[in-house]
């Protein structure tokens, strides 16, 4: 498990050291640092050696397959004092710790230091899984076949439908999140019995069209006292169903040791969804471990209630809330009691409501 990531001289942090938990919340203003966080972690994956085959220096490259940040220079702090950047994230198992100087004149990010391959390959060992704020949302067509057979749901959840229709009847491993009231334990099972916590009524049909390699999805609705509806393509149901799928299938579908990165998972749902979503969370983190970027106060709470709940013991869940001061980032980590209370409320910290309120209930002058 993923327990602390250390942040020196990195776009908005000076310096910093974030503690993690089984489930992590990433909250605050924007552009406060919460999106970078997550770049870090995935900034781990796009180490390599240098293009020149003659050395064993090792290359932090900010564009890659999992973020584009265009050239080092944007990744040093604007402020700092010295043109190194460190990225350092400590596991149960092992502490990765990678210094990298900013050169002027190449604009590039390479250790001072040598190293072994056998170093560099112990990055393999970072399980992450990551889907994008920006996911796909309602397609005529998934991919299905490509050139590119990644056994993952891409970082745009893209192959979410294609995992329903190799993987579909596979049993969900975690006992955690089975639905009780799924038709069965096999993956296709479970998502539909979640799609419909998130909408009520919902049901989804997948199918590949293998001769052109792509895939399809529709949705239907059960109509009470009457038969369901046909099924309708993702363009005609709006985006909630379809930008929540990829992340059902993330959550259920997760192994033990991975570390699921989940931008706005809350994105385009109903309140009603998203609260049921986070209890899915909470459910899916007995077996991978969950770090959520979200502006959600749904999200938030639905976490609280699980807590209350039991489905999540309050030692496995962080809350940090990021604030900036300039360009500078900071944050908030209150605690979490056995009864979904917090420790203290940071000013700003899904707060709105009650200012909202205040502003309604406030007498007008005169």
């Amino acid at each position: 498990m993923l327990t602390n990531l250390y942040l020196e001289n990195f776009k908005g942090f000076d310096l910093i050291n974030i503690p993690f938990r089984p489930v992590t919340l990433l909250a605050g203003l924007n552009s406060a640092g919460k999106s970078s966080v997550i770049q870090a972690l995935l900034l781990l994956k796009q180490i390599g050696y240098q293009r020149d085959p003659d050395t064993d220096h090792v290359e932090l490259f900010p564009n890659g397959d999992f973020v584009s940040q265009g050239s080092g220079r944007e990744l040093l702090h604007e402020f700092a004092t010295t043109d190194e950047i460190c990225i350092a994230c400590q596991t149960d198992a092992q502490t990765h710790n990678w210094r990298f100087r900013y050169d002027r004149l190449t604009h590039r990010l390479v250790t001072e230091d040598t190293y072994e391959r056998g170093d560099l390959a112990t990055l393999a060992g970072l399980r992450f899984s990551y889907l994008s704020a920006e996911r796909w949302g309602p397609r005529l067509t998934y991919p299905y076949e490509d050139a590119e057979q990644t056994e993952g749901l891409g970082i745009f959840g893209e192959y979410a439908i294609r995992r329903l229709i190799d993987h579909g009847e596979d049993p969900v491993t975690n006992i955690r999140v089975r639905h009780p009231n799924a038709k069965g334990v096999g993956l296709l099972h479970q998502v539909q019995a979640w799609l419909g916590e998130l909408s009520p009524g919902v049901r989804l049909n997948v199918k590949p069209l293998r001769d052109a390699g792509v895939s399809v999805a529709g949705f239907g609705f059960e109509r009470r006292g009457d038969v369901a509806s046909r099924y309708y393509r993702p363009t005609h149901v709006g985006f909630g169903l379809t930008y929540s799928l990829a992340i059902l299938v993330a959550l259920l579908s997760s192994e033990s040791e991975t570390v699921l990165l989940l931008e706005n998972p809350e994105a385009h749902l109903h309140p009603r969804g998203q609260t049921q979503l986070a209890k899915l969370i909470a459910l899916a983190s007995h077996s991978a471990q969950i770090v959520i970027e979200t502006h959600s106060d749904h999200i938030m709470n639905g976490l609280r209630v699980a807590v209350k709940n039991q489905d999540i013991f309050p030692a496995d869940l962080c809350f940090h809330y990021f604030r900036r001061d300039g360009v500078t980032s900071h944050i908030d980590t209150p605690v979490i009691n056995v009864d979904g209370r917090l420790s203290f409320w940071p000013d700003g910290f899904f707060d709105e409501h009650e200012h909202v309120l205040a502003a309604l209930v406030q007498r007008s002058k005169g």
